[in-house]
């Protein structure tokens, strides 16, 4: 009885050491963030192509080997005493479908127009924001779903 016992035991730190390995293996991989996020801002004014009003404007750079393939975004806008501009949420999820090689750099501007209702006197502040998901041409994916990574806007 001892001797099963003790080969019970022995089979169950096995298998706890084989868990934790590969669960170790596998946090290890999140914790590192795969993309720089710089300058957010939000512009006003009319760019032809992209906005009338506001757009809010950022750059990627893609800090892993992988092609992005899409991505899902989560930012929040302010106006500049720090309070919420608009009638409902300003908490903003956007899926962009757009191919960033690995290493590479890429400008994107972000329409605000379908959100305002009176073009503000000056431009909005952006803070917390993240990328929520990335989907790699390869088929795996990346998560941040609580924003650890997120980039701030520090309030006077």
């Amino acid at each position: 009885m001892k001797q099963i016992l003790k080969k019970c035991s022995v089979l169950a730190c096995a298998l706890l050491v084989l868990a934790f390995g590969f669960t170790s293996c596998e946090t290890m991989d999140s914790l590192s963030c795969p993309y720089v996020i710089s300058n957010p801002h939000v512009e006003l004014g009319e760019n032809d192509e992209n906005h009338h009003f506001a757009g809010m404007y950022f750059s990627l750079f893609n800090d892993s080997a992988k092609t992005i393939e899409q991505f899902t975004l989560s930012y929040m806008l302010y106006d500049a005493d720090g309070n919420n501009p608009f009638i409902g949420s300003n908490c903003f999820v956007a899926k962009c479908d757009w191919n960033v090689r690995g290493g590479a750099i890429v400008d994107f501007i972000i329409d605000l127009d379908p959100f305002i209702s009176v073009v503000p006197e000056e431009p909005y502040k952006v803070d917390f924001m993240y990328i929520r998901e990335i989907s790699y041409e390869d088929g795996s994916s990346w998560k941040d779903p609580y924003g650890m990574y997120c980039v701030r806007e520090a309030y006077e």
